[in-house]
């Protein structure tokens, strides 16, 4: 009989603490997508990568109007030449295309790297506030919404978006 009226206070202390553990539960959540791209720092991380992009294509530009030329001349001169000239100067140019391929591979490369490289520390500000913000008010989860993952957002889960972007415009 003990053991009954224990076990049943020890359920009903259980179900309680549940009870409570569900009523405190806070959530919010953010779109970081939407902080991220009206970071203020954005503008000149942009203007960076657009530099050197511009700066890739420029090169990369050079290398193909080289490489037309060295056609063209091939082209206009390969009667001239003997089996051994054609196929050295084919080899070349095959070389040369092969290059301008590489290069193109690595800037692309080297761009998403670098926009990578540049764009680290808003994402770290940003969560960085998430956690501030959140730990203030005492949220138990804050839900990034942006990525479209959320199956359901309720109308009582507060979008802290405008409280974060707030504190990283300032």
């Amino acid at each position: 009989m003990k053991i009954k009226l224990l076990f049943s206070a020890f359920i009903i202390l259980a179900a309680v603490s549940v009870s409570k553990a569900q009523q405190s539960l806070k959530i919010g959540h953010v779109n970081i997508q939407e902080l991220v791209q009206k970071h203020p720092a954005m503008d000149s991380l942009r203007a960076i990568v657009e530099q050197e992009s511009k700066d890739m294509e420029e090169i990369y530009q050079e290398m193909l109007e080289e490489h037309e030329a060295a056609i063209q001349k091939f082209e206009q001169e390969n009667e001239g030449y003997s089996d051994f000239v054609r196929e050295t100067k084919q080899n070349e140019i095959l070389e040369q295309s092969q290059k301008i391929q590489n290069y193109n591979q690595t800037a692309q490369q080297q761009l998403q790297r670098r926009n990578m490289e540049l764009i680290q520390p808003v994402y770290k500000q940003i969560n960085q506030e998430i956690s501030n913000i959140a730990g203030a008010q005492k949220f138990t989860y804050v839900l990034d919404i942006s990525a479209g993952n959320v199956a359901y957002v309720s109308p009582e889960s507060e979008d802290l978006t405008p409280l974060v972007l707030e504190a990283i415009t300032e």
